[in-house]
């Protein structure tokens, strides 16, 4: 495997991870879209430059620590407890971290049951305990070669290889933590704004919806000749528009009833996408009478 597919493999993986969370806020299953690989890869973009910006910063960070360290110890009179003690501190944390995968809550008396860690601090955990046992076995290394120089063994190797190990598996947990909360949190902050919207889409169907009538406003077409469409629905906004469907949820979607509407672009529907650039000043608290489904039906506030 060469390192353009592992990127893109990542890529593809941390893009479906985020834009599943996305629309399952809005209880839609992204598989029903038909995203190709280059959809994810590119949604991935946004989700990965913060957790690469920040890699970038720790390992330079990391990097200065390690050469500053190494020269304080061949210099000092620093004994090896130090070491000891980091390994023995990473051990301890690693074992925290698979005590809370294994056995995730502690059972108390009356049925209460307190977890070990949260599913946050359980790879920050594995990370943390990988960093401290490289760094006490660094200090190991460089105490000894400053006595007696001799090449590094096979088990140093080894707990080096394992550290190694169990930082990526932590970075890959923590990022796919945060891939899942940033398309739940970008779900949320669509949501906030369907109102205030300016692109409103209007929907004619040639047969019935029954949509609520508290979300949508429907109306009765006028029969003209050689129009197949009979039902109009407004307060629509969109929420994804593929090659041969759109999905619309309402103006007043709530995640306590999540409506949508996936709607497919053949000859018995019609999709009218219109720019309202006053709606919003429309949004006025208390300047309405009555509940409207969406402000571009209701009457302007008085």
């Amino acid at each position: 495997m060469g390192p353009t597919t592992l990127i893109t493999g990542l890529c593809y993986y941390f893009g479906v991870v985020s834009k599943s969370a996305y629309f399952a806020y809005f209880s839609l299953d992204d598989d029903a879209f038909g995203f190709s690989t280059a959809d994810y890869v590119r949604d991935s973009v946004a989700v990965l430059y913060p957790v690469l910006v920040v890699l970038l910063a720790a390992t330079c960070a990391g990097f200065w620590i390690l050469l500053y360290g190494r020269r304080r110890l061949r210099l000092g009179r620093q004994s090896g407890r130090a070491g000891w003690a980091g390994i023995a501190a990473g051990g301890a944390l690693i074992a925290l971290a698979v005590w809370g995968v294994v056995a995730p809550v502690i059972p108390l008396p009356r049925g209460i049951a307190v977890p070990v860690l949260t599913a946050v601090m359980i790879p920050v955990a594995l990370g943390l305990g990988a960093v401290l046992i490289a760094a006490g076995t660094e200090v190991l290394v460089v105490l000894r070669s400053r006595s007696s120089p001799r090449l590094t063994t096979a088990a140093e190797r080894s707990t080096w290889l394992f550290a190694g190990a169990a930082l990526v598996l932590a970075l890959f947990w923590l990022t796919n933590i945060y891939a899942n909360d940033y398309g739940r949190d970008h779900a949320e902050a669509a949501a906030s704004e369907l109102w205030d919207k300016e692109s409103v889409v209007v929907l004619d169907t040639a047969d019935p919806l029954f949509a609520p009538s508290n979300l949508l406003q429907e109306s009765e077409l006028s029969p003209q000749p050689g129009q197949r469409f009979r039902y109009r629905y407004e307060c629509l906004r969109t929420v994804a528009v593929r090659p041969d469907r759109w999905v619309l949820v309402p103006a007043r979607w709530q995640e306590t009833y999540g409506y949508a509407l996936i709607v497919r672009i053949d000859e018995s529907s019609r999709v009218i996408v219109t720019r309202r650039s006053d709606l919003p000043d429309m949004n006025v608290p208390g300047g309405w009478h009555g509940e409207w489904p969406c402000p571009e039906v209701a009457p302007p506030p008085s």
